[in-house]
């Protein structure tokens, strides 16, 4: 990845990404697909954090599309999904994504789940829903026993929708640091890009369902 410019790596992954749908709610769930040619593999599908979308794959893709078929998708009532059916939960949200793999790969393809931080904690359910074909579930950063307390995770700031970019930046920043990396420096600009075209995008609340055990249950007898 050459190419230093926050926007321009992201417009080169979606450039030649293949876009594909499945029903979430009232509209659409959004995958994207890159490598679909590589079929001699099974297929690495990726569920990506909260408040975030497929790009939070952005190192991953690239080390695997030459090899892989790499399938991201934007779950429900994050980046350009739509929102799912409320009230919802961890359950409801594994279901639409279960259905959604359901109609994009063929029903004996089998595959490989990724998950990353809030992705994982539907992962152990949509694994139960796919125990006829899923190979392996990766779990990256994901809070498994639903514990709270104190924390730099909880000292985050609310950063206003209607706020100019360059304030809100540093306050995205800020948050970074604070949830998402341990050195501060790993909050580089393509981070801060992400995390600011993402949070403008994000309707779905995802800590409430994180801050349960659901992943740790369901995980048992998988």
């Amino acid at each position: 990845m050459t190419n230093t410019n926050p926007r321009a790596i992201l417009h080169s992954l979606v450039a030649r990404c293949q876009e594909l749908r499945s029903p979430c709610g009232d509209g659409d769930l959004v995958w994207r697909e890159w490598g679909a040619a590589n079929t001699e593999r099974p297929p690495i599908v990726l569920l990506h954090g909260g408040f975030g979308a497929w790009n939070h794959w952005v190192r991953t893709i690239p080390a695997l599309e030459s090899q892989f078929r790499v399938i991201a998708v934007d779950l429900p009532g994050c980046g350009d999904s739509a929102d799912p059916p409320k009230p919802y939960d961890a359950a409801g949200l594994a279901e639409i994504l279960s259905g959604g793999l359901d109609l994009i790969l063929p029903d004996d393809t089998p595959f490989d789940l990724i998950s990353f931080s809030f992705g994982g904690v539907l992962s152990g359910l949509l694994a139960h829903a796919q125990a006829r074909r899923i190979r392996s579930l990766t779990l990256i950063g994901s809070p498994v026993l639903g514990l709270t307390g104190t924390g730099p995770a909880n000292e985050l700031v609310e950063v206003p929708r209607d706020l100019p970019e360059a304030e809100a930046a540093p306050l995205y920043r800020h948050n970074l640091q604070k949830l998402m990396v341990h050195d501060p420096a790993a909050a580089d600009d393509l981070a801060l890009t992400i995390q600011t075209v993402n949070m403008a995008k994000a309707r779905l609340r995802s800590r409430g369902i994180a801050r349960t055990s659901v992943l740790a249950d369901s995980l048992r007898d998988l």
